[in-house]
């Protein structure tokens, strides 16, 4: 604040300086400028003096000038000239030494400027405090506009430099109000970009003061719009809503007066929930990866699972009073820690995200930073593995692989072809291969492989059989292991060849219905609690409340569909005890999400994806994983 007040009174300064106030240089006669002292050297000079007032600088014409004039009355000026368009060429040993002939220079205003040529070569030899110290004195003294210009840039840089943000922000603000209205446009794009390197606190402090004081603060209502235009700018860049919310109020303004050309998005920012600290209710917040193509089915299916789970399809609200609300996840840190936040800026004191392993990474810092619960769909990194606010319910694929590839080992298929749908599928195969179960595996193909040629298959059966393929494995979505298999059974009939009974090793993700499989094919299918669900029909369903899931919906669920159920059982058994109406009570909501955390820990219900019915005390649900083997028509061994 001390240096606020500095920068202050030095912006009253300038207001004074044409009155004879705050320096004893406005009580002195002002300073006359050097002259050229021959009509020759006038001619000469004349078109030199002309580019300075237009601010270009061309160091051959004034090199050239000197050469023909080195005595002459206007050479001091000529070289102070020369100086700055040798530093703004980086040639500051070369300006030092032009600027070392002029340190006998009488007072007036060529030995001000030439003032301003050694502080601007000081800061850039990174000497800003002497350089500020030496300008200070010639605050309200400089007159001509291309000389002030110089001066005010000069002055407001050495101050930056030296970490005087207010006051340079004064010398900005009086560099604004001198400038003529010919050049207004150019020094306002010129300020602009200075803004860009002062610190948000200093921006923030000084627009505080600007709005709290009106036209006492000294400052012009040109430069707060250009403080409030670099604030939104910083906002939208950051996604702080708390600051676009503060910009907006505090201009008293829109949103589009005051973020000029950030205005639509400050607006947009302001008016989120992003950064609200509220709970509301029983909220459960969902985040989706609607704008992932490959995520797409899956996302569907897990909304399923916790619509069901939260009896959501009887009202808004469902009959157990939890509402949810739902976000894209985007495919970013930013757009994850944006979603994330608006969710909870709508009440959510659960979250349900993390559909893969990038996903869960991100989701699972956000909630070990904002200490607001998250259920991961898949399992996160081992570096951001949960410690105190995040729970995993997902299945590390790595488990998955090693026991499928031994199985496939057993079936006698040790060279096998490898289906994956990300490269972390591809990180856990190579893992698994390097178990020593001795299986083989081919180099991976992608599940999203784009059909090469209209009429063919779409992955390289033929050529995989071929070449010795004993089976496969497929780590991706069950509509990658039914296009695959429908590939088989296509090749198997083209060929009119008859082959060994053939294993095909599926992950939970991976799971299709028995009617899915063509002859020769024997299914090795990880299991864990109902999954994987091989009825295709209400009626061939062990499970009731599969059962009913299926005569509602009309689908078989996936194993989406019974992790996003999982989900939503364990959400709403935590929110139970919670009350419905919304606090933003700052106390009271720690105490509401300390009440969920300790509900999640402690509830106990019964689940689709694992015997088990509680989360263990490492935050991740316990899983036994088995081996299922099935064949047309489906038997189960």
């Amino acid at each position: 604040m001390r240096a606020l007040r500095t920068g202050s009174v030095i912006l009253l300064c300038f207001a004074a300086s044409a009155i004879g106030a705050c320096s004893r240089a406005a009580r002195e006669p002002r300073p006359a400028a050097t002259l050229a002292t021959s009509p020759d050297a006038a001619a000469a000079f004349a078109p030199l003096w002309q580019e300075w007032n237009e601010r270009k600088l061309d160091a051959p014409a004034l090199e050239n000038f000197l050469r023909r004039f080195p005595n002459d009355g206007a050479a001091p000026l000529a070289r102070v000239y020369l100086a700055f368009a040798l530093i703004n060429q980086g040639k500051l040993g070369a300006a030092d030494g032009v600027l070392a002939k002029l340190a006998t220079l009488p007072p007036g205003t060529t030995r001000d400027l030439a003032t301003v040529a050694k502080a601007r070569s000081l800061r850039l030899h990174h000497a800003s405090k002497e350089a500020l110290d030496s300008l200070r004195p010639l605050v309200g003294r400089i007159v001509g506009d291309a000389d002030r210009e110089v001066f005010l840039e000069e002055i407001a840089l050495s101050a930056i430099a030296s970490d005087d943000d207010y006051e340079a922000l004064a010398y900005l603000d009086g560099w604004l109000r001198g400038v003529g209205e010919d050049d207004r446009d150019r020094v306002r794009v010129k300020i602009t970009q200075i803004l860009e390197v002062l610190p948000r606190a200093v921006l923030e402090q000084t627009y505080r003061t600007m709005r709290e004081g009106g036209a006492s603060s000294g400052y012009s209502n040109e430069t707060q719009k250009l403080v409030a235009a670099r604030l939104a700018r910083i906002a939208v860049d950051t996604n702080d809503a708390a600051l676009a919310r503060w910009l907006v109020d505090a201009s008293g303004a829109s949103a589009i007066e005051t973020g000029g050309d950030a205005g639509i998005e400050l607006g947009e920012l302001a008016s989120s929930r992003r950064g609200i600290s509220i709970v509301s209710g029983k909220t459960v917040g969902l985040l989706l990866p609607t704008r992932n193509r490959d995520l797409r089915d899956e996302a569907a299916d897990v909304v399923r699972g916790v619509s069901w789970a939260l009896d959501l399809p009887r009202g808004p609200a469902g009959t157990a009073g939890v509402r949810l609300i739902t976000r894209d996840d985007g495919d970013s840190e930013a757009s994850t820690r944006t979603a994330m936040e608006e969710l909870a800026g709508e009440g959510a004191s659960v979250i349900i995200g993390g559909f893969d392993r990038r996903s869960a990474d991100r989701a699972s810092a956000w909630s070990e930073q904002n200490d607001i619960a998250v259920l991961l769909l898949a399992s996160p990194s081992t570096e951001h593995m949960p410690k105190t606010s995040a729970f995993v319910i997902g299945e590390r694929v790595e488990r998955e692989l090693v026991m499928l590839a031994e199985a496939l080992v057993s079936h006698g298929a040790r060279t096998t072809a490898f289906l994956a749908d990300t490269s972390e599928d591809e990180s856990a195969g190579k893992a698994a291969e390097a178990r020593g179960s001795g299986i083989v595996l081919l180099p991976p193909v992608r599940c999203d492989i784009a059909l090469a040629e209209a009429g063919k298959t779409r992955f390289p059966v033929a050529a995989w059989l071929a070449s010795g393929t004993e089976g496969w494995l497929v780590s991706g979505p069950s509509t990658c292991a039914r296009d695959l298999l429908g590939d088989v059974r296509r090749i198997l009939a083209e060929t009119a060849r008859k082959f060994r009974e053939m294993p095909v090793a599926l992950t939970l993700e991976a799971s299709i219905p028995p009617r899915d499989v063509p002859s020769n094919i024997v299914v090795l299918s990880t299991s864990a609690g109902l999954v994987p669900v091989t009825a295709t029909r209400p009626e061939e369903a062990s499970d009731e409340d599969v059962r009913t899931f299926m005569e509602r919906f009309g689908v078989r669920p996936t194993y989406w569909t019974a992790i996003g159920r999982d989900a939503g059982v364990l959400a709403r058994a935590a929110l139970t005890s919670l009350p419905a109406d919304a606090t933003t009570d700052e106390k009271t909501i720690h105490e509401r999400r300390a009440t969920v955390q300790r509900g999640l820990k402690e509830a106990s219900v019964r689940l689709w994806t694992t015997d088990q019915t509680q989360i263990g005390n490492d935050r991740v649900l316990p899983r036994d994983l088995h081996l299922v083997t099935w064949k047309p028509p489906a038997t189960k061994k």
